[in-house]
């Protein structure tokens, strides 16, 4: 039995090939689905191998999806999104738009292949034993191709390739060019410029002049009332009406305070913003002293702050009337000290021989009035040249070698210009010590640097221990001498024009 060929090909029929059979089967085997079949949905086959499995649900779907179009993998282009009103107003949510749109890009292109982790390649996760993990092998079956369909060998099903082997002619799209700056929804916000000094100013004398109104309207609307108290006649009748009198002043007295808070308090932000961005902040320093402007404008915030406590109870009071008065009465005579300085340094300006005119010939005497404008109190030789000194000083350059006058000189010239910084502090007044005559003439060469941006070439030593080496010594000196008045003459008259011109001297 063991031998006989019927029983063989009965119970375990063996094809000569993969697509053919060696004989029919028998009529008592039980029936098998055709090669061609598509399997029910309720039953499930697998292959023998164990890194090939799928479901019966996958393949039937790619049978009965031929005429549905075709679904491909990956990054979907994003589409418009529409987003409420009130997240219109944020860029952040307006911005997505422009992400999903990255996105697409770097699928499209490719830039993301090969980055590890489920960005990673296909062909780079495949393990060393060449064996493609699970995950990978039901995705390729689980998902349909459009160009290639799953193909039975005896039970068997053979995995239809994947997304990097399938190249389709409907699936080749244009070459997708790379985001540019219209890609992104950029909204571009108006910035509205700073005000000037003069805007400011204007401002502040309104906010002034409101605030002076309305005290006045209070302290007279007080003395009313006063005065009417006093004419009543029978004291006992004025107490028997203070009742009523009082429930009918309270809702008033709340409406008073209410405006008197809001005057105020808009002319506190007027003087503090004018304060903060003026252009010359050493001008009302010199009138009066930031501390003390701190003091009055804490001074009345905290007239307004007792005033609110007590929620207006019984009016605004004459000592608070008086605080406020005076605040608003010092912060105008702030600004008309302030524009009788300004106007002093405009004239001061004109009357400076070396602003203007024609010195081509003359140079030392322009550089020499410009450092005498600046030491008013200190009387400087004449600059003459050190050519015809015959390798001494000359008195000019002997006041400067011990470096106090050009120190002082530095300092006056710093707070005449916008860009206050770099002021030498700390400088020795006594220089009867060598040492002391070199520190401060390296002080100045440093400021010029820092503040002027000009370096100077000057041999420190050889002046203060008087080595003139043939006149070098104070040749160089007398060229740092002039080149440090030319660089800051420039710049302060480039400063003072461009003010001019603007209105604000």
């Amino acid at each position: 039995m063991a031998n006989d060929p019927a029983s063989i090909s009965q119970s375990d029929p063996a094809p000569s090939s993969p697509f053919t059979r060696g004989s029919s089967p028998s009529p008592s085997a039980s029936p098998t689905p055709a090669i061609s079949a598509c399997p029910s949905l309720h039953r499930s086959f697998s292959a023998a191998s164990s890194d090939s499995t799928f479901s019966g649900h996958s393949a039937g779907s790619r049978s009965s999806s031929g005429s549905a179009p075709p679904q491909r993998r990956g990054y979907v282009r994003p589409q418009r999104a529409y987003f409420a009103e009130s997240a219109k107003n944020r860029d952040s949510v307006m911005s997505l738009g422009s992400i999903a749109h990255l996105q697409y890009y770097f699928a499209r292109t490719g830039l993301l292949d090969g980055k590890g982790g489920q960005l990673a390649k296909e062909g780079k996760k495949r393990s060393a034993t060449g064996i493609e993990p699970l995950r990978t092998s039901m995705r390729s079956f689980s998902e349909p191709t459009p160009c290639s369909g799953s193909s039975h060998l005896g039970g068997d099903f053979v995995e239809s390739p994947g997304e990097e082997e399938v190249h389709c002619a409907e699936w080749e799209e244009t070459m997708m060019l790379p985001p540019t700056v219209s890609t992104y929804s950029h909204r571009v916000q108006y910035l509205p410029p700073p005000p000037d000094a003069e805007t400011l100013k204007a401002e502040l004398r309104k906010a002034l002049l409101e605030a002076r109104i309305a005290l006045h309207e209070v302290r007279g609307h007080n003395s009313g009332v006063l005065d009417r108290r006093e004419e009543e006649g029978n004291p006992l009748e004025r107490d028997s009406g203070d009742s009523e009198a009082s429930t009918q002043d309270k809702g008033w007295y709340e409406i008073q305070g209410l405006h008197i808070l809001d005057v105020i308090t808009l002319a506190i932000r007027a003087a503090k913003i004018y304060y903060t961005n003026h252009d010359h902040l050493d001008r009302i320093s010199g009138i009066k002293s930031e501390r003390r402007i701190r003091e009055e404008l804490l001074g009345v915030m905290d007239v307004l702050k007792r005033m609110a406590t007590r929620n207006f109870a019984d009016g605004v009071k004459d000592q608070e009337l008086k605080v406020m008065a005076d605040w608003v009465q010092n912060v105008e005579t702030l600004l008309v000290d302030e524009e009788a300085v300004e106007k002093e340094e405009v004239q001061q300006w004109e009357s400076w021989k070396w602003l203007d005119g024609s010195w081509a010939d003359r140079t030392r005497e322009r550089e020499w009035l410009f450092m005498c404008s600046f030491l008013p109190g200190i009387a400087l030789p004449e600059w003459t040249s050190q050519s015809d000194a015959a390798g001494k000083p000359t008195p000019f350059l002997q006041a400067l070698a011990d470096g106090l006058h050009l120190v002082h000189l530095h300092n006056a010239t710093l707070k005449k210009s916008k860009r206050q910084f770099g002021e030498i502090k700390l400088f020795h007044t006594d220089t009867a010590k060598p040492y002391r005559r070199s520190e401060n003439l390296r002080y100045w060469i440093k400021a010029a640097e820092i503040r002027w941006e000009t370096k100077l070439q000057v041999n420190v030593t050889g002046i203060v221990h008087d080595k003139g080496e043939g006149g070098k010594v104070w040749i160089d000196f007398n060229e740092a001498v002039l080149q440090w008045c030319k660089v800051v003459r420039e710049e302060l008259t480039k400063e003072w024009r461009d003010e001019a011109g603007k209105g604000s001297v």
